[in-house]
């Protein structure tokens, strides 16, 4: 019997082994769960049972099956061509024969026991995945074919703190009360029903090591299908920089190029991914003249790595005298020693994460 995390909200970094999984809060933040009972290798027509009724072959002990189902019960079956409830018409060890006409050969699959396995309660722990604090338990029920989704931006949405520091002096800090992270542990419960017999089982929590983001944003619905994933949240990949030579990424704005006000902090946000846990990044500045020419040097700054996993504030150096507007992008620095502190810049090169162009307003 089990319980299994099936989809997940994150997009992979095609070519690599690196995925995205930071998405917008306010939008729905999708788990698909699915409750398998038994395991199904196939479906098909077997003469030793039935010349004219479907056989499942269940992957399953045959005297634990025989324990727990019998002729005439409902059970689901999700293999192929079969979907649905039907009833048992036989049991032979790991084959029941379904009491409905043959549709064609059915392949892998599970097997649910409706009537047998009540009560069916999955439990669903939300966890701070730097503090490991507990957020909240949920208890949601899989519909009718053991199917659950899940959208757990309703706990996240409850710890959100909006701050904003303008008097901010350091290069970068990590807002951490509309940006962080969690992890889930899931289970469920039911009750056995059989004759003369009824038992409560747990189904013990499996705390899956996956760590995922979110940012207090919203994101325009998209029709990405690469990994199937259309209607599991709205992943924030093109926001990701990724310690990856063809990796670009987008500040968190909503302007493709802000405006800058003289004699006004100015701050950028971007997403810290934990993807540069042994490297650092490099905030790089040059101002430029109206005709375009460099007004100064490129200057470049490291950014603290203490703001790995969360959205972070980027302050923009005063732009020189004479400047009408300005280049900012962040660089990968060099791999930070076992020792701690900086090493010489190096690593993957210009426009690796974000750039773009920004105007100053007198």
């Amino acid at each position: 019997m089990s319980f299994l995390l099936t989809r997940r909200p994150e997009k992979l970094f095609i070519g690599t082994t690196k995925f995205s999984r930071w998405t917008a809060l306010n939008n729905p933040y999708l788990f698909e769960f699915t409750r398998a009972d038994y395991p199904v290798f196939n479906t098909l027509i077997r003469t030793a049972y039935s010349s004219t009724l479907p056989t499942v072959w269940v992957d399953a002990d045959a005297s634990v099956l025989a324990l727990n189902t019998f002729v005439g019960d409902t059970i689901y079956i999700n293999s192929g061509n079969y979907n649905g409830t039907y009833t048992v018409q036989a049991i032979n060890g790991q084959f029941i024969t379904l009491d409905t006409p043959y549709i064609g050969n059915g392949g892998a699959g599970r097997m649910n026991l409706v009537e047998r396995l009540t009560n069916y309660k999955a439990f669903i722990n939300v966890y701070d995945a730097v503090t490991d604090e507990l957020l909240d338990t949920v208890f949601p029920k899989p519909d009718s074919t053991g199917l659950l989704i899940y959208d757990v931006s309703g706990v996240l949405r409850s710890i959100v703190e909006t701050q904003f520091n303008s008097q901010q002096t350091d290069i970068n800090i990590p807002n951490k009360g509309t940006s962080g992270s969690f992890k889930l542990g899931y289970g469920a419960t039911y009750k056995v029903v059989i004759p003369s017999i009824t038992t409560n089982v747990t189904i013990p929590e499996y705390l899956d090591p996956t760590v995922y983001y979110w940012s207090s944003a919203s994101k325009q619905i998209d029709g990405d299908t690469t990994l199937g994933m259309n209607g599991i949240g709205q992943n924030l990949k093109e926001y990701v920089p990724k310690n990856i030579a063809t990796s670009e990424a987008k500040f968190l704005t909503m302007f493709e190029t802000p405006t800058y006000f003289k004699g006004h902090p100015f701050f950028l946000s971007f997403i810290y991914d934990n993807d540069f846990d042994a490297t650092y990044l490099e905030r790089h500045q040059q101002d430029l003249n109206v005709n375009g020419v460099n007004v100064g040097a490129e200057t470049d700054d490291t950014i603290f790595v203490t703001g790995l996993g969360y959205v972070n504030n980027m302050l923009v150096r005063l732009p020189n005298t004479g400047s009408n507007s300005f280049d900012v992008w962040l660089d990968a620095g060099a791999e930070i020693p076992s020792g701690g502190g900086y090493v010489e810049s190096g690593g993957i090169g210009r426009q690796a994460a974000s750039e773009f162009a920004e105007p100053l307003n007198p």
